[in-house]
């Protein structure tokens, strides 16, 4: 065996074993990652438990009477008879209903409406005073117009959502589009690109941090709106709003905190949807900021 070769085999195992190290440290992120991931949920689990046994504490040791404040093993047992008799399910899905389509018609014509408003100048002119004093309107007491207007049914409700979540992607979504830089402008005047082009290669890139960040607010928005107008009146729908009407009638205020939890989660369930689809369609603005 020559000298050559016993250095080609030296080689060899001293880039077998780089091969192995880089293996080795190539799966510790995603190690650390499931590791930071069960971290995070234990110390929730833990802030809900330690939230619940100070809860039932207080309650306890001041002999709160349950028609004020019930206790959490009251308020879990009536959550679980609403489970069993399926009323929580049911009221649930008309809520949630009314929640996203209302959300879903309310974005549309907000992207719209500020699409127009920010690319013709005149259109902001005109209409910009008319949006200042709609939103100022508060949308309570708008809710009386919509029952006469659509009847008890679900038409009302969605267009109270609508009416109240329109407004916040409206200005984050204007915003974004005028917040464009006038040297990017000028690139794009450069290549000669046509208002159309500019707009949907340039500006909607720019805007969507903005329309995200307007949606994180307004589906939870969505969500108290639609419960509200629930209660204002719901006719023979039964949502979680008129799930909360009928415990009040009741003195049953286990119930009210149920149909509450629920609600929560139901609105952090919403917002991690949110954030969740932020992550996955901004990951070319993630790795920008990375870089830099």
């Amino acid at each position: 065996m020559t000298a050559g070769t016993e250095k080609l085999k030296i080689d060899g195992k001293r880039s077998g074993k780089r091969g192995s190290e880089h293996v080795v440290h190539a799966g510790r992120p995603k190690n650390s990652r499931l590791t930071a991931i069960t971290k995070s949920v234990a110390i929730k689990i833990a802030q809900i438990v330690i939230g619940l046994l100070v809860w039932h504490v207080c309650v306890t040791l001041l002999d709160v009477d349950s028609r004020i404040v019930p206790a959490p093993l009251e308020v879990l047992e009536s959550l679980w008879a609403q489970i069993v008799s399926g009323w929580i399910f049911g009221a649930m899905w008309l809520t949630m209903q009314e929640t996203l389509i209302g959300f879903l018609i309310g974005s549309v014509l907000g992207i719209a409406i500020a699409v127009v408003l920010s690319e013709f100048r005149l259109a902001r002119i005109i209409f910009e005073p008319y949006i200042v004093a709609l939103q100022a309107v508060p949308k309570v007491a708008v809710a009386p117009l919509f029952l006469i207007w659509f009847g008890f049914g679900i038409e009302s409700k969605i267009a109270l959502v609508v009416s109240i979540m329109f407004f916040p992607v409206l200005i984050n979504t204007m915003a974004g589009l005028m917040s464009v830089d006038e040297e990017m402008m000028e690139l794009m005047r450069a290549y000669r690109a046509t208002r159309w082009q500019t707009l949907w290669r340039l500006k909607a890139y720019i805007a969507l941090p903005y329309v995200f960040a307007s949606f994180e607010v307004s589906l939870v928005l969505s969500l108290i709106a639609a419960v509200i107008a629930e209660m204002l009146g719901s006719g023979t729908t039964i949502g979680l709003g008129t799930l909360i009407r009928i415990f009040e009638s009741r003195v049953d205020t286990a119930g009210i905190f149920a149909v509450l939890i629920v609600l929560s989660l139901l609105g952090v369930a919403l917002h991690a949807a949110v954030l969740m689809a932020r992550k996955r369609l901004l990951s070319w603005q993630n790795t920008a900021a990375t870089r830099n």
